[in-house]
């Protein structure tokens, strides 16, 4: 299986894969003496950006409280009341099954009681040894119980949220909407968020199903499994979308990731050299001329920069990524030569106030493939792996390739330092950026009880 440099690199993008029509988004400014369409071409290179290898490793989320934001935004009120009022709903408690009986771990580690919670119990785990697969499986097996309780209470969380009428009206309402892809052969259907780690799925089951091993995998390789509108069949009584081309009894999952780190995550994808080649005529051009052009004020300098840095997009377009560009080192738009998050952050303004907006990196994740309407199975956090990743696969029944997703599995460690890096990123932003993302993100925040805020460790005089 070729991989990517890492597996959550989510840009599944391409105008053939998602629906809507193929209008071509002009994402340049008009200040760009060279600027161009995003092409078709454009558009379905963005399926083959990538990112750090640690970039998924970010905010391990346990406190199961969502924070109450005072704001001022119309838009959310509705949700806010709508989810206060989930939380009062109590989860029918159903008795979990004893999948794994502690007696078997005992007898198989030799290890007493007492050694075992020493060694698993995830409240004392620090350190995950990723690359010990007998270590993982025993881990998951003896959390087994907790993991199953926190799952089934966050289904059950959604579908309560999902039953307000309000939701609806507060979608963001994005020009395309993405599908759920059957896997009927598996008995499962997938929804690949973007940003949220869909790159190791899409690519495994793209090795399972594409006859001819491609030289390069992106998301329409798998279009004939998409499950559009034109497939629908009905609704069932339980208010679940049935397909013509889905077995009514698969499984439907997703995963999905912070709002801030999916923004993060994307952001630093994006500065790479070859990334930049292929998401320049879809927002980086843009944004980056807008976010820089006002610190020039001679008229002719400003058209001198913009010549170079177009030419720097031409130089990496010939292949030239990684050698040294011959740049003017007073230049903005090359200083850095990559978007900052500031910078993305106001093109999605900018693209939020027109209603021009199609990206799905910044899209909302429960609007990807209509979470409420598709009525899911399980939702896992990418924040909570390798844990809920190992119940998945086990959920999936695809247990025995459990191994194909080892190098994406999470540490704590480097979940910490990785929670440290957006918190900070974020928190770097201007006040009325950060309030923007809190308000485009709302329905995320409460759907899936992520936190908008950093929690601040408070301290006693003296402590």
């Amino acid at each position: 299986m070729i991989e990517s440099n890492d597996w959550d690199n989510d840009e599944n993008g391409g105008v053939n894969h998602v629906e809507g029509n193929d209008l071509l988004v002009n994402d340049l400014s008009e200040n760009n003496a060279d600027g161009q369409l995003a092409t078709e071409e454009n558009l379905k290179s963005a399926d083959h950006m990538s990112e750090d290898d640690q970039s998924y490793d970010l905010l391990s989320i346990e406190n199961k409280t969502v924070q109450d934001i005072s704001s001022e935004n119309d838009q959310a009120s509705n949700i806010e009341e709508m989810t206060e009022d989930s939380q009062n709903i109590s989860v029918e408690e159903v008795p979990i099954k004893e999948r794994y009986p502690l007696s078997e771990l005992m007898n198989e580690t030799g290890l007493g009681e007492t050694e075992l919670d020493q060694t698993y119990n995830l409240t004392r785990v620090q350190n995950v040894d990723l690359h010990n697969l007998n270590f993982l499986d025993n881990f998951y097996r003896y959390n087994y119980k907790v993991i199953e309780k926190r799952i089934r209470d966050r289904m059950e969380y959604i579908r309560n949220i999902c039953q307000d009428p309000s939701l609806e009206r507060n979608r963001l309402g994005f020009q395309r909407r993405y599908n759920l892809y059957q896997m009927n052969e598996l008995g499962v259907s997938w929804c690949p968020v973007f940003k949220s780690g869909s790159t190791t799925w899409r690519n495994y089951f793209i090795d399972k199903f594409v006859v001819e091993p491609p030289q390069e995998y992106y998301l329409d390789l798998l279009k004939s499994r998409q499950l559009t509108s034109a497939k629908r069949l009905r609704t069932n009584q339980d208010g679940k979308v049935l397909y013509k081309e889905e077995n009514e009894d698969n499984i439907r999952f997703s995963v999905i990731r912070h709002p801030f780190s999916r923004l993060v995550s994307h952001v630093k994808s994006s500065g790479r050299e070859i990334e930049m080649v292929h998401q320049q005529a879809i927002w980086i051009q843009n944004a980056m001329l807008e976010g820089r052009s006002r610190h020039v004020h001679n008229a002719t300098l400003l058209q001198k920069y913009k010549t170079e840095f177009n030419n720097y997009f031409s130089w990496l377009k010939a292949g030239n990524a990684g050698s040294d560009f011959n740049r003017s080192s007073d230049n903005p738009f090359l200083s850095p030569p990559s978007p900052t998050l500031s910078e993305m952050v106001d093109h999605i303004i900018k693209k939020r106030r027109i209603r021009n907006d199609w990206d799905g990196h910044w899209m909302p994740g429960h609007e990807f493939c209509d979470i409420c309407r598709n009525a899911y199975t399980y939702i896992i956090k990418l924040e909570e792996e390798p844990l809920e990743l190992w119940y998945l696969v086990d959920m999936l029944g695809l247990w025995e390739d459990r191994e194909v997703f080892l190098n994406r599995a999470n540490s704590s460690t480097r979940k910490q330092t990785e929670m440290l890096e957006v918190w900070n990123q974020i928190e770097s932003l201007a006040e009325s950026q950060r309030e923007f993302i809190e308000r485009h993100f709302d329905v995320d925040f409460r759907m899936f009880d992520y936190k908008r805020r950093r929690e601040v460790e408070v301290r006693e005089e003296g402590g």
